[in-house]
């Protein structure tokens, strides 16, 4: 019985093992995908709002009032 079975326990602990690699693999690339294009976009935003406040503070000469 030992004989029969070793092999399958075997070729399930590796199925098991690729398995969850590519679980851990795909997890893994979503967060740091996530991670990323969240920085990207912080990043547009900061910039968005400094060229936004450069705009509205300079002074206008022409209507001092």
């Amino acid at each position: 019985m030992i004989a029969t079975t070793a092999p399958w326990i075997v070729l399930y602990s590796v199925l098991g093992y690729f398995i969850a690699w590519g679980v851990y693999e795909t997890i893994k690339d979503n967060a740091f995908q996530s991670g990323y294009w969240k920085g990207r976009k912080d990043g547009f935003d900061m910039h968005r709002r400094i060229t936004d406040t450069k705009r509205d503070q300079v002074f206008d000469y022409d209507n001092n009032n």
